[in-house]
Order: structure tokens, then C-alpha cells, then sequence
């Protein structure tokens, strides 16, 4: 589970590593390119950044943030991936994102 504050434009870009059904890291050499999808608590897709698979072997995608802010408004987002090969796709199971109330006003 990650955790940001609302309002966060975030710096580092986040490294996600697929797992298999027995938590092993999933090959992904099957596929040529990745999306991340980010559902808000509001059920509005946020958009922008870019994702990247950076060690295929080993089932690692790189997602670089964008240049503005993803997480508006506290509660519960929802990360999934799109894995894709030309017109196919595959997801991935989501991955929960808290996103709490900053202490700025």
C-alpha cells in the first residue's frame, strides 16, 4: 500500500515490480509497453506521466510522476497497470493508494 498527501506533486519516480500468483517477480519480455491508471476517490481517472518497463526479466516498470498534482483530494485511489503488445492488453490486480489531508491550509 503507498500513502501521499493530498495536494503532493511527487518527485521520485515510483518503481513497481509485477508479481505472479505465488509472489515471484513476473516476466513481462511478452510485452512493449506499459500504462499506469489512477482512479481518484471521486471515480475520476487522473492522467499524465509516463510509465516504462525497465527490467522486463525481473517484471519492473518505472512510472515518472507528472508535472502536476495526481492526488487532489484526500481518500482512497486506485493504481492498476496496462501491460500492452500492440492492439493487446493485460492488467494488472490494482494497488491501493491513501492519500491523507496536508497540514498546509
Amino acid at each position: 500500500m503507498l500513502e501521499y498527501i493530498a495536494g503532493s506533486v511527487p518527485v521520485e519516480p515510483l518503481a513497481i515490480t509485477v508479481k505472479d500468483e505465488v509472489g515471484n517477480p513476473r516476466s513481462l519480455s511478452a510485452y512493449t509497453g506499459a500504462a499506469v491508471l489512477i482512479i481518484g476517490p471521486d471515480g475520476v481517472t487522473r492522467t499524465g506521466g509516463t510509465a516504462a518497463i525497465s527490467n522486463a526479466a525481473e517484471g519492473q516498470v518505472t512510472y515518472t510522476w507528472p508535472n502536476t498534482v495526481v492526488f487532489d483530494v484526500p481518500g482512497d485511489y486506485r493504481l492498476r497497470l496496462k501491460l500492452t503488445k500492440g492492439a493487446a492488453a493485460d492488467y494488472t490486480a490494482e494497488q491501493k493508494i491513501i492519500v491523507r489531508p496536508g497540514l498546509e491550509v
